[in-house]
């Protein structure tokens, strides 16, 4: 089931310019060492996605071009131009000098490596 992006107000935000912004779905995976996102970005440029750390705040956006389609009229529009953005606190967990990421076909997968201090640490006990 689709959901109608015009009357979804808990997911979407309408700018002013007219341009709906949709929250992407995502899975979030952890190991020792690191937090992995992958984000679901269908109909995305690479080139138009941005990943920006601000006061330990990880914001996605990224915007859906509509391209006609050459030597055709259009008689019927109903697709919108929109975008996705995302936040995430990263409490200080993450070292954001080492955030990667990696775009193929529609899927965002960014890797947040954890702080030394957050990683965790195995200590091996002798027990007599």
């Amino acid at each position: 089931m689709k959901i109608d992006k015009k009357n979804n107000t808990e997911k979407n935000i309408e700018s002013t310019k007219g341009v709906f912004y949709d929250s992407p779905d995502c899975d979030i995976y952890e190991n020792n060492n690191e937090f992995t996102i992958y984000f679901d970005l269908p109909g995305v440029d690479k080139e138009s996605i941005n990943l920006k750390v601000e006061k330990d705040i990880l914001t996605l956006t990224g915007d859906c071009t509509k391209k006609p389609a050459e030597g055709y009229n259009c008689i019927r529009e109903e697709m919108e131009y929109y975008g996705y953005r995302r936040s995430f606190n990263l409490n200080k967990s993450v070292d954001p000098d080492k955030i990667a990421a990696d775009y193929d076909n529609g899927t965002l997968k960014v890797k947040l490596p954890k702080r030394e201090e957050q990683k965790t640490k195995e200590i091996k006990i002798n027990i007599n």
